[in-house]
């Protein structure tokens, strides 16, 4: 089951969010203690994102139950961004992380989002320098994050590495016979593992294809370089904002008196793009991103 956004979802659902941009933050509620809502509204309508810290990103509809009393670190959040103007939403570099402007000049505040290994939140000034931070980081870790020290928005990666002949010959030259050859690849790519699936069955791999096993090297290379083109296409494509949602579903039984009774269709993932591994499985079609998102709340 996915639970957790890529790079292309976040892409996606940065491209739609940013619709909001000129709303202004009405209040901040806390769902738990990584899960929080920001409400916001303009002169005639009403939007309410929710952050999930090293999950996900987008817009709600859903009732999310909130804690009764505020944490420490919600309070801060309303004590600065509180009625402020959301001016802009952007991915820093390709990294999974979102940095959220509100207010403009001196006066403004960061939110950063990261979505990636256990996830932050962090909030700070107008020069990036840190006000409070989720779950703080110290001189143990790669990147020190405490309050009053610099937020490192100049250490996002920029751009994904180019995908030329001889950086995938070493990829993949670098791998074991019988290395299942989507996971030789993800770690080196932005992508997630479901646009590389996707791209390899569009270039007539075996959604199973091995080094050895499906792949030659020196036969391959060239359809593997070709494969990644339509990748860096799809990045494109979700910053249009034009894309649909997907939420795959999977059939499971109820049980019953501990016995399997009827079936039905659960949540499994959700996807911008159907994917070719999912286009015969049963799946719901949303008529955007963030709707599949908020669609996902009820399945």
């Amino acid at each position: 089951m996915k639970n957790r956004f890529t790079t292309v979802d976040i892409v996606a659902s940065l491209s739609e969010i940013r619709n909001l941009c000129g709303y202004r933050v009405n209040n901040v509620y806390d769902i738990d203690n990584k899960s929080y809502l920001f409400k916001l509204s303009s002169k005639d309508a009403k939007a309410v994102l929710l952050f999930e810290s090293g999950i996900r990103i987008h817009t709600t509809d859903f009732e999310w139950p909130k804690n009764q009393t505020p944490s420490g670190f919600t309070m801060k959040l309303r004590k600065h961004i509180d009625n402020r103007r959301l001016e802009s939403a952007r991915q820093l570099g390709v990294d999974r992380v979102v940095d959220f402007q509100f207010g403009t000049g001196p006066a403004a505040y960061h939110v950063i989002l990261e979505l990636y290994d256990r996830g932050n939140i962090v909030l700070t000034d107008h020069e990036y320098t840190i006000l409070n931070v989720l779950r703080p980081r110290t001189n143990n870790d790669d990147v020190k994050l405490i309050v009053n020290t610099v937020y490192p928005i100049g250490s996002a990666k920029q751009e994904q590495d180019e995908n030329t002949l001889e950086r995938l010959r070493k990829i993949v030259m670098g791998a074991k016979e019988g290395d299942n050859l989507r996971r030789v690849l993800n770690p080196h790519m932005i992508y997630g593992p479901s646009v590389i699936d996707h791209i390899l069955i569009g270039a007539g791999f075996s959604g199973n294809a091995k080094i050895g096993n499906g792949f030659n090297v020196s036969e391959d290379i060239s359809r593997l370089s070709a494969a990644f083109e339509e990748a860096d296409q799809l990045m494109s494509e979700a910053q249009t904002g034009n894309i649909k949602g997907y939420i795959i579903q999977k059939r499971e039984k109820k049980v019953v008196d501990g016995k399997e009774d009827s079936e039905y269709l659960g949540y499994d993932e959700f996807h911008p793009y159907l994917y070719r591994q999912h286009v015969n499985r049963p799946y719901i079609e949303f008529e955007s991103f963030n709707k599949a998102e908020i669609g996902r709340a009820h399945v």
